[in-house]
């Protein structure tokens, strides 16, 4: 990941969270969703990608099933962390919640879900022009241990859920102390994930 796009990824997944944390009320897991629904525009937009650039690069349907299986997990360790946090969360009721929230008079589903597929299209697009095989490949290895990381946060954030209580402030800042840390340095491990 070059610095641009640390810089790109970093107000995205860290200034948004903190302003919906701190201005608009949002609980942990509308943060937490918001997450996701980024990182599922990526892992959609990673595998196509990869499926459209396959005939020129050699990649093993041990690292695409290995992707898979972690974006899966991760998933599940978001839901379980939240859970951890209150016991009593509906998931389904959470996300309707979610999609219909009005925050500047119409719900945000209508605007946040364009805007994603949107930014995610756009940075396919660019990628595929500027990218040489090589990049792709050093991009799809850089993805896969964002999700491992991402998946490693949340269940360290589990067990730590296990240990002492932590209030809601302190478990969000957990939280985006994390994210800001795999931004920053999840790409050093990319060399330890299979091409």
């Amino acid at each position: 990941m070059n610095r641009q796009e640390k810089i790109a990824s970093l107000l995205g997944d860290i200034l948004i969270p903190i302003l919906g944390f701190f201005l608009w009320n949002w609980s942990i897991y509308f943060i937490c969703l918001f997450f996701l629904l980024d990182q599922l525009a990526r892992e959609v937009s990673h595998l196509y990608r990869m499926r459209y650039v396959k005939s020129q690069l050699q990649i093993s349907q041990l690292s695409v099933g290995l992707n898979v299986l972690l974006f899966m997990s991760f998933v599940f360790m978001v839901h379980l962390y939240n859970y951890m946090l209150h016991p009593t969360i509906k998931f389904s009721h959470e996300m309707n919640a979610f999609f219909w929230y009005k925050d500047s008079g119409f719900a945000q589903g209508f605007l946040l879900f364009p805007l994603i597929i949107i930014g995610e299209r756009m940075r396919f697009k660019m990628n595929m022009k500027q990218f040489s095989n090589e990049m792709h490949l050093k991009s799809w290895q850089n993805y896969s241990v964002q999700i491992f990381a991402y998946f490693m946060l949340f269940l360290l954030l589990s067990i730590g859920l296990t240990v002492a209580e932590m209030s809601k402030t302190a478990s969000f800042l957990c939280l985006i102390l994390g994210f800001a840390s795999i931004t920053l340095f999840a790409d050093k491990l990319s060399a330890f994930f299979p091409r």
